[in-house]
């Protein structure tokens, strides 16, 4: 839903790199060459989902005031994360479009996709703990159930879109 867009940029970005017969850039050198229009499709689903976590969150004063900054701190910190996603669905998918997922690949490629989910996990874990003592642990609560949720569809959404490793 949210990262939809990113989807259709990674399948965008991808199709030249398909047709190509040369050696083909690395995820980090398509994402730099893409840099702009990648960066505007990650603003446009961060903005969307700020909204879904707006007007879900329920807050109104002091908490409002306090919560804002700390989650876009947060969200600062996520697309980081998000970018390194990014670039490894490049690599995968850039691999599996020529037709050579390797073991070595593949050994990378999990390697790197259980790093960027243990640091999600401790960002989480780090933000939900901050908004706990500035806000609420009830409001951090209700924060972790609706970015958990959001993850999630997420997540279903683009294993839809990705192919399985041959």
């Amino acid at each position: 839903m949210l990262l939809r867009t990113v989807v259709a940029l990674l399948a965008f970005c991808s199709l030249p790199l398909i047709a190509a017969e040369s050696e083909m850039p690395t995820g980090k050198e398509v994402m730099k060459q893409n840099q702009a229009l990648i960066q505007n499709n990650l603003d446009d689903a961060d903005y969307k989902r700020k909204q879904i976590v707006k007007a879900h969150m329920d807050l109104a004063g002091v908490e409002n005031e306090k919560f804002w900054p700390i989650y876009n701190t947060y969200r600062a910190e996520a697309l980081k994360i998000n970018k390194g996603i990014l670039e490894t669905m490049i690599d995968y998918g850039q691999a599996y479009s020529k037709g050579y997922v390797t073991d070595d690949l593949a050994t990378d490629l999990l390697n790197r996709i259980y790093t960027l989910q243990e640091d999600h996990i401790q960002l989480r874990e780090k933000y939900t703990r901050r908004l706990a003592d500035e806000v609420s642990p009830k409001r951090a609560m209700r924060f972790l159930q609706i970015e958990t949720q959001l993850d999630a569809m997420l997540e279903i959404d683009i294993s839809r879109q990705v192919p399985l490793a041959e």
